[in-house]
């Protein structure tokens, strides 16, 4: 069957084009190679297969493809996205890469924010701030980046060792910080733009307007949003722990020693904090148990927080967070979040000071907010009084503006007799000009009629004379 045929012929086809390299090496196979873009985070809503069908080549037909395969369709074509997974045992060993990947959740966030702003500053030096960049102006500045974190040789513990060992030093060799060189790590990508693109000077700023200090950074916000499409939260975490990985491979200060670490995540507030909950048990051997790992990652427990960090950090961050409920500095007895106080002291809180709803007529009573409505019924008597008066002052109040608006309306009055009488004369006038220019059309005419009588009574007088 001619269909089965042309079905066998296309898988055969998109086997082909979705293979890698088609080289003899199976482990390139594994990391790289293409995929149709089919999905919706390819901009394709109802491709299956990823293929596009049209008559020919023209312009024209190109506008218009067909998702089905059509009898005039002659050509197809799709798009396709090369992937590559990152291979962590080609910048470090397995002994280093392989330990549990919980770290330093300060360390990791620093990093990846670091990574994020360098990537996007990079783009902006190069391309300006317009918004249309393409994938072949950024993936190169992506793999720039890559390389310029070094995984693999940022550690100087080595040196420092081999430092001690010819100075003949007595001083211990744990005096090593892997934070000094995670921090250069920063430092290397804060200047990562100007290294890769290049400052900006002043005569290109004065050629191209956009690429001014100002203007880029307004636009650093928005570059950062679409350069996180190419650069992921997930990748720029798990590079952040490659490094930490890498760096502190030696003092396991920001990040788990353990190979294989199955610490429980929290799930919720509403778990235990018990440090028993977080045992690791090899073969249910009490004395084979592993501490707890202090780099696992838990949830806030406050309602609300969508922050996730280490559990060494849960008093650091319980110190910060926005959304920890504290008692009210009033002592109402509310519970409230942090970031909220000044709001509920303000506007909600029961023994804020209050002025009386009826301050607007006199009342310059201030209580408690949970007294008000006591206040009211207490002081009733004094309150309609307040208003009694009040109502009187409205009284004189109208009573002037009434005699104002009788006389104003006098004034109107006489303003409108006298418009009239105005548009009278106007009219009168404009009615007397009409009528003279009508004089004089008629004058003109009478004295054309005359002249030709006269014309006519001379050739009249003529020809009776030559008779």
């Amino acid at each position: 069957d001619r269909n089965d045929n042309d079905k066998e012929n296309l898988r055969r086809e998109d086997e082909y084009e979705c293979s890698s390299n088609h080289s003899d090496d199976d482990v390139a196979v594994d990391y790289c190679g293409f995929v149709p873009c089919t999905g919706p985070e390819d901009g394709r809503k109802d491709s299956i297969d990823g293929w596009q069908y049209f008559p020919d080549f023209t312009p024209q037909s190109l506008l218009s493809p067909n998702r089905k395969r059509g009898i005039l369709d002659f050509v197809r074509r799709r798009k396709l996205r090369r992937v590559a997974i990152f291979r962590s045992d080609h910048f470090l060993p397995r002994e280093v890469y392989a330990k549990c990947d919980y770290c330093d959740s300060n360390i990791v966030n620093m990093l990846s924010n670091a990574m994020l702003d360098a990537f996007a500053l990079a783009t902006l030096f190069a391309h300006g701030p317009k918004n249309n960049i393409a994938d072949a102006q950024v993936l190169p500045l992506k793999s720039k980046l890559i390389d310029s974190l070094s995984i693999g040789t940022n550690c100087s513990y080595g040196s420092r060792v081999m430092a001690h060992q010819s100075s003949s030093s007595s001083d211990d060799d744990n005096d090593y910080d892997p934070y000094v060189d995670i921090l250069k790590v920063k430092d290397r990508l804060c200047n990562f733009a100007e290294t890769c693109v290049g400052k900006l000077g002043s005569v290109r700023q004065l050629i191209n307007p956009d690429f001014s200090n100002q203007n880029l950074i307004s636009a650093m916000p928005g570059r950062r949003k679409i350069v996180e499409r190419y650069l992921s939260e997930r990748e720029r975490v798990c590079l952040a722990r490659l490094l930490i990985k890498d760096i502190d491979r030696h003092s396991s200060q920001f990040h788990c020693r353990n190979e294989s670490c199955s610490c429980i995540m929290m799930g919720g507030s509403q778990h235990s904090n018990n440090d028993s909950s977080y045992r690791i048990d090899d073969d249910d051997d009490d004395d084979n148990k592993l501490p707890d790992c202090e780099f696992r990652l838990v949830p806030c427990p406050n309602p609300n927080c969508p922050d996730t960090f280490s559990h060494k950090h849960r008093t650091q961050h319980d110190e910060e967070c926005g959304f920890k409920l504290v008692p009210c500095p009033s002592e109402c007895g509310a519970n409230i979040p942090k970031n909220e106080v000044h709001i509920h002291v303000r506007d909600q809180c029961i023994l804020r000071s209050a002025e009386c709803p009826l301050s607007i007529v006199g009342c310059t009573a201030t209580v408690r907010a949970k007294d008000v409505a006591s206040h009211l019924n207490d002081h009733a008597d004094q309150h309609f009084i307040l208003m009694a008066n009040r109502m009187m002052e409205y009284q004189s109040v109208m009573k002037d503006m009434n005699a104002r608006l009788k006389l104003l309306e006098e004034r109107n009055g006489v303003l409108e007799s006298e418009l009239k009488k105005a548009k009278v004369q106007l009219q009168s006038k404009s009615e007397a000009k009409t009528v003279a220019n009508n004089v004089k059309k008629l004058t003109k005419r009478i004295g054309t009629l005359e002249t030709t009588c006269r014309k006519e009574f001379k050739l009249v007088e003529y020809d009776r004379r030559n008779r």
